[in-house]
């Protein structure tokens, strides 16, 4: 379970608790709406519609988002920069939790705008909190906790202790995520201690779910059992049905591992009831298929059918698809019980290909992560040859080890498949036709993850290489301080590549563009280099009448992208400006792109040229357009990117 991210929102409400912790949530969001609408001023309004956004997410996320879209037009009508910046936030949020990353993202980039405008650094390190949170539903914890840990020492060098438990806590969750269980453990258990020293018995309850979920992993039955019902009693006491169901839920998977069914059954089913009573449609399936699960170990195969139907129908209409797979799997033996062998091998065959799309989608990403270290390990190989060339025996062996690893991963998902296979035979004997025709599926899975393997143990063996080279510089005494500049410079050059890498990548993952994907990718670089380069005021802006959905081929979009950050870096780099325009419009039938900043400037005639103004014109060309450079000793730079319109 996430912890909650929303900084203001928690402060807000501590200033009426009995309205909070008093009323029912259908109570609550009733009472809001009947403010609403007896509320005399814009102010009000905003401040309302604000909660309304927030305590809908977990009810019906569509709502909230209607909520929170009319929000920003309230708020804008305020001209305060702080109570428009809570509400681009609370969209953000709203957005993260129905699962469109991409508005999220957008939504929280610029409530950070507005914030940076007003000062307040407690809310702009909570808006990159939020950010953090973004990344890790998007599976990339490297950007989640980049900005976590940022967040995380501004909170604790202020000594604020109740931020800096929020961020501590979702580092926890990313621990999780990894089943990094210790690691996760140790980190709830600080957070815990904490909350409830500060008597905040639900985020305490909360946090005790999660604890109860790592040694429910753990297989400690009876510690998961006394903390999730120690979770439950408080969620009770403080009337929220919504997390009351989903730890009800929580004690069903519970007993279901330890096949104590008639328990399982039990809790779910007052689990489900509160659900329902919420409007709590994912959580609505998960007790499903828990239910299903608990009939199936009685043995109740009509009973467990009659619930995995109903977790399915649930499930497809979150568009869950990791879930739907889950239940074509269970439902395939649950039909073979009951005598059913074209459904069984309907199901069995529909979980295949779901399967093996959902794995294409890891392999690709995972792909993509391995591309991109192999062109940072490139790029630094050479100088780290040459000072650890004594040492190439040890990490031939660092390699080899590393290859064992994956080897015995790899070896262990295949052997895991296997016998998955050989189950569904044991069980479904007369359906060899339907199987023969997984089994030809599997092979070219099977190949694609060679493939993918193949890739893996080439990179593998090179970058731990370069890793080994730069820990083992820690510990080379004669020159191991003349080498600290060597170290950061790696890192970022590291940082850097993968960057760059991810974007190519993205760019020909995604086979056509618009100017919209574009234009985001182009404001989070723009937002990244704002946060890393104190002192310089960053600006983005496109010209309305510009279509959002135009096409572009991605290999013109990446070359687009690939000028603007060159004319960014050699702006930081040469010109020391404070600020950065980066503008997009379209003058007669042309595209017009420009990069102008008001540093030193420079007369062309009198440097030496290099690679980067060559880059760019050379890219403006394959572009079909034309690159003009416009600058002045003391007056700036202006680069221009003219494009014809296709």
């Amino acid at each position: 379970m996430y912890s909650f991210c929303r900084f203001l929102g928690v402060c807000l409400f501590l200033l009426c608790p009995q309205m909070l912790f008093a009323q029912t949530s259908s109570e609550l969001l009733d009472s809001l709406k009947t403010e609403l609408s007896i509320a005399s001023t814009a102010k009000a309004r905003s401040l309302i519609l604000s909660e309304l956004t927030w305590y809908y997410v977990p009810v019906s996320h569509d709502t909230a988002i209607s909520y929170g879209m009319k929000n920003i037009e309230v708020a804008k009508s305020l001209n305060d920069d702080a109570i428009l910046g809570q509400a681009f936030s609370d969209l953000g949020y709203a957005y993260m939790e129905k699962g469109e990353l991409i508005e999220s993202r957008k939504n929280y980039h610029e409530s950070l705008k507005l914030r940076y405008q007003t000062g307040d650094s407690t809310q702009i390190y909570a808006t990159i909190t939020n950010l953090g949170s973004v990344y890790q539903r998007d599976f990339q914890s490297d950007s989640a906790m980049a900005n976590y840990l940022k967040a995380l020492s501004f909170f604790e060098r202020t000594g604020n202790d109740r931020n800096a438990d929020f961020v501590r806590n979702n580092i926890g969750v990313i621990y999780l995520d990894m089943r990094n269980y210790p690691k996760a453990l140790e980190i709830f258990q600080v957070a815990a201690a904490y909350r409830k020293a500060q008597k905040d018995d639900y985020l305490y309850a909360s946090t005790l779910t999660n604890i109860g979920s790592i040694y429910k992993n753990l297989k400690e039955f009876e510690k998961s059992e006394e903390v999730y019902l120690e979770a439950l009693r408080i969620f009770k006491a403080e009337g929220d049905d919504f997390y009351t169901s989903t730890t009800y839920n929580n004690l069903a998977t519970l007993y279901n591992a330890q096949q104590k069914s008639d328990l399982a059954i039990s809790h779910a089913e007052m689990g489900l009831v509160l659900a329902e009573q919420v409007g709590a449609d994912y959580d609505y399936a998960l007790i499903e298929s828990n239910l299903a699960q608990s009939y199936h170990d009685l043995k109740d195969y009509p009973k467990s059918r009659e619930f995995y139907l109903r977790a399915l129908t649930h499930f497809k209409a979150q568009n869950a698809e990791e879930d739907i797979a889950s239940m074509y799997l269970l439902m395939s033996p649950v039909y073979a019980a009951l005598g059913m062998p074209d459904s069984s091998a309907y199901y069995t065959t529909s979980y295949v290909d779901l399967n093996q799309r959902l794995t294409e989608q890891e392999i690709q990403q995972l792909t993509s992560d391995l591309e991109a270290r192999y062109q940072s390990e490139q790029k630094d190989a050479a100088i780290a040859r040459q000072q650890l060339e004594l040492r190439n025996k040890n990490f031939q062996l660092y390699g080899s080890l590393v290859l064992a690893v994956v080897l015995g991963i790899v070896g262990y998902l295949l052997y895991s498949q296997q016998k998955l296979k050989n189950q569904q035979l044991r069980q479904e004997g007369k359906l060899k036709a339907a199987l023969g025709q997984i089994e030809t599926q599997n092979k070219l899975q099977e190949q694609r993850m060679l493939i993918s393997r193949d890739l893996h143990d080439n990179i593998g063996a090179q970058l731990t290489f370069i890793i080994s080279a730069i820990e083992n510089l820690k510990y080379f005494d004669p020159i191991k301080d003349t080498l600290t500049h060597r170290y950061d410079s790696i890192a970022n050059f590291t940082k850097q590549t993968i960057t760059e890498l991810r974007d190519t990548i993205w760019a020909m993952n995604s086979g056509q563009i618009t100017w919209e994907q574009l234009s985001a990718r182009i404001s989070d670089y723009l937002q990244q280099a704002g946060i890393s380069t104190l002192g310089i005021n960053f600006e983005f802006e496109v010209e309305k009448s510009l279509d959002p959905n135009f096409p572009l081929v991605s290999s013109e979009g990446i070359q687009i992208y690939r000028i603007v950050q060159e004319a960014i870096q050699n702006s930081l780099k040469y010109a020391y400006p404070s600020q950065i325009l980066v503008s997009v419009s379209q003058v007669d039938n042309l595209l017009q792109l420009i990069i102008k900043d008001d540093g030193t400037g420079f007369v062309e005639s009198e440097i030496k040229a290099g690679n980067g103004l060559f880059n760019m014109r050379k890219r403006a060309e394959e572009l079909g357009g034309k690159l003009e450079v416009l600058s002045q000793a003391g007056k700036g730079t202006s680069i221009t990117l003219l494009l014809p319109k296709k």
